[in-house]
């Protein structure tokens, strides 16, 4: 523009298309003549035409962006600029914002890319360690707590998994002493039930020759109400050390049918001294990791306990299936049923109060024993009454 004007010319030289400053030369009438902008921009330009409009405009800014000369010919020419970056490229200039504004707009845009990806990058990091939390608190509910607990990276997160540290160090002291406690305390029944087994012997051997005997009446009944005793103490020693034997068997896999079968064949002669009818349906498939020779005791109990309180010429339904995510087998029997107390207290250890199904010859044990085993298989054992009598259902995830 400087260079335009320098010297004062006479008249207008067109600067052409690259000329940065918005102009208008108009005539002495204020007729537009040539111009590089249109529109409201031109119409700014056609405002301060006059000399006194073009007066009050510079008065009114005193920052003034506008110049003005007239040339001999009595055409007058305005200039308007702006202090900004603007593209030398006129297409550019008109196409696009001015360079400050697009560069500031690119400069937010990226920045806002930046806290995006810095985002999500931080809510993948968050979420890894997150995952630890998951991991270790499944962990401690299913009880594997012999392992140590790593630490995050995260200030915050590490106090919070120092806090289950501790949790896990005390609960595995906690179930170590009450493993080691119930151990010994196995160890012990084991022990005392061994030792009593030859004085039983003794007495049951003893009593057995005295019935060979000649004895009066009085002195027989005696003896053999001696002999009766002894059974069932020799029962009660051998369900002792049924309960103390098999926790060490390992898992193996095993075939579900096969395993079903032998259970009735288990049971079959026990029922048939009973005089109860036992029926089967074997309704399992596939192999599975069991403690084999454990879990038949187990399930042999609940089926003699069934059998045992169901009058002679009843029916004992021995019944099993593949359940949604496992297996189960129900036993229903054609009994008393089990009272209220019973349904509550019946696995407990040494229960022997329901006085609707009798405990003679029962010493409290069998379906303490079948729950503990169900239960490290990870399984449920629910006891119920049906129409015909009890049922117990024994379920497997």
């Amino acid at each position: 523009m400087d260079q335009m004007l320098d010297g004062a010319p006479e008249t207008f030289v067109s600067p052409g298309d690259d000329f940065l400053p918005e102009y208008a030369l108009f005539d002495p009438n204020g007729k537009v003549l040539e111009s590089n902008v249109e529109g409201k921009k031109l119409e700014t330009l056609s405002g301060i035409f006059q000399e006194d409009a073009y007066s009050l405009y510079v008065s009114r800014h005193t920052n003034a962006d506008v110049s003005r000369y007239t040339y001999a010919d009595g055409s007058t020419i305005i200039f308007r600029w702006h202090y900004r970056a603007e593209f030398t490229n006129p297409v550019l200039r008109d196409m696009l914002p001015p360079f400050e504004y697009l560069w500031l707009a690119t400069f937010g845009a990226a920045l806002v890319l930046c806290l995006l990806f810095n985002t999500l990058w931080l809510r993948r990091r968050l979420a890894a360690k997150l995952k630890l939390f998951s991991e270790v608190s499944e962990k401690i509910g299913a009880q594997e707590l012999d392992f140590t607990i790593p630490h995050a990276g995260i200030r915050e997160y590490d106090q919070a998994l120092g806090a289950m540290e501790h949790m896990r160090e005390a609960l595995y002291s906690a179930l170590s002493s009450q493993w080691a406690a119930q151990q010994e305390r196995e160890a012990e029944i084991a022990a005392l039930a061994h030792d009593l087994k030859t004085p039983l012997t003794l007495v049951g051997g003893n009593a057995e020759l005295l019935l060979g005997e000649e004895l009066p009446g009085s002195s027989r009944k005696m003896v053999e109400t001696i002999m009766a005793g002894n059974d069932r103490a020799r029962q009660y020693v051998a369900s002792l050390l049924e309960t103390a034997a098999g926790g060490d068997e390992a898992f193996e896999n095993t075939s579900l049918s096969a395993m079903f079968d032998e259970l009735g064949n288990r049971t079959m002669a026990f029922a048939e001294t009973k005089r109860v009818c036992l029926q089967t349906h074997n309704g399992l498939e596939g192999t599975v990791s069991i403690q084999r020779d454990h879990l038949l005791r187990a399930l042999g109990n609940v089926v003699q306990n069934a059998i045992e309180y169901t009058p002679a010429g009843g029916n004992v339904y021995l019944e099993s299936s593949m359940a949604e995510g496992g297996w189960q087998v129900t036993v229903r029997d054609e009994g008393p049923g089990f009272s209220k107390s019973a349904l509550h207290h019946a696995t407990e250890r040494l229960w022997r109060g329901d006085a609707a199904r009798g405990t003679d010859g029962h010493n409290g044990l069998g379906l303490w024993f079948a729950a503990e085993v169900v239960k490290a298989h990870a399984g449920q054992l629910e006891l119920d009454n049906c129409e015909s009598g009890g049922v117990v259902t024994v379920r497997f995830c």
